[in-house]
């Protein structure tokens, strides 16, 4: 059985994962994405708390992407009382989602692309080094299982990032290793009000499913699941960082050019370790042009025989038009004639 954090464990927790992940520096100005939901009001009530300790300049941010019409403007309207309550300046804006973005993207990568423009952008203009968002166990958990449900690469499933670079700006996540429900019994011993985000419940959409359905489920053989999964994201996140600093290594070493046809010699491939045989292949196959995301497990199987197995002109294609040719020596990335 699970017992309530003291709000002294609560914060605590939130301080000792600002540290863990070494996310922020003494006299840093942070923003906090505060969206009025649960997590977000947390996020912000827990930053207040420890600012003199942590000697950090909290501001708020806020936007109102326009989905759920009257519901969402009541939203952003509870942010701005809230900030003005409390004495604290707030950035907001409103957008329309329209039918921009990236080719074939769904309305909530949209909504994830915008808000995180808006909130780069407004970060700049304040001169803030951080942005706070209220990701949780409970969101890592979740992305991580969806990931594997799908199918995903190493550094898919690594999850959430608890600390994200945008050149010199850091995006932060300092409620990622507290739950949910803590979150909730914190905001109820502190008597702080949220409100609820009625797309939540929509079972339409996989998260949610997830969150009401699969986790529950699986918490039957392991209530301590949600914490066995960010313990995973964060060991494989290790890993990952691993073998993607030796692939740059060999990389700089083996391969030239970053965009175009690029080669590298065969046995300078075969010899690296499998694992980084595959983020090689995945690195050129960028540079040559090509969606890393348009891979599949398949295509990684046909390029290591293709290596270790192919003839002297013999060729590839793969997804977006690239084609990967074998001569004496080298392979050879680059686009079809055709394509």
């Amino acid at each position: 059985m699970n017992r309530e954090l003291s709000r002294s464990a609560f914060l605590k927790r939130v301080r000792d994962t600002v540290r863990h992940y070494d996310m922020l520096r003494k006299g840093d100005r942070v923003m906090a994405a505060v969206s009025g939901g649960a997590d977000s009001v947390c996020l912000l009530r827990s930053l207040l708390d420890i600012r003199r300790e942590l000697g950090i300049e909290v501001i708020v941010a806020n936007l109102d992407h326009g989905l759920r019409g009257a519901e969402s403007e009541k939203d952003s309207e509870f942010v701005k009382r809230l900030s003005e309550d409390i004495g604290l300046e707030c950035v907001h804006k409103k957008v329309s989602l329209g039918s921009g973005g990236k080719r074939g993207s769904s309305v909530e990568e949209r909504a994830r692309e915008k808000r995180y423009a808006f909130l780069i952008e407004s970060a700049a203009a304040k001169g803030c080094g951080a942005i706070a968002t209220g990701h949780t166990m409970d969101d890592q958990a979740e992305t991580v299982l969806l990931r594997f449900i799908h199918g995903s690469s190493l550094a898919g499933i690594t999850g959430i990032p608890p600390v994200r670079h945008e050149g010199d700006l850091r995006i932060i996540r300092p409620l990622i290793r507290v739950e949910r429900r803590d979150i909730l019994s914190f905001l109820k011993k502190e008597g702080l009000e949220h409100v609820e985000d009625s797309s939540n419940l929509d079972m339409r959409f996989s998260r949610n499913r997830v969150r009401h359905e699969i986790l529950p489920f699986l918490e039957k053989y392991n209530p301590r699941l949600k914490r066995s999964l960010v313990n995973l994201s964060d060991t494989l996140r290790e890993d990952h960082l691993f073998i993607r600093t030796e692939k740059e290594k060999a990389l700089s070493k083996h391969a030239g050019g970053e965009i175009g046809p690029v080669a590298i010699k065969i046995k300078d491939m075969i010899l690296q370790p499998r694992a980084l045989r595959k983020e090689i292949f995945k690195e050129l196959f960028r540079r040559a042009g090509g969606n890393v995301k348009a891979l599949t497990y398949r295509h990684w199987m046909d390029m290591d025989y293709f290596l270790r197995a192919g003839n002297k002109g013999a060729a590839l294609d793969f997804p977006g038009g690239i084609r990967v040719t074998r001569t004496r020596g080298e392979v050879v990335f680059g686009r079809c004639c055709s394509a």
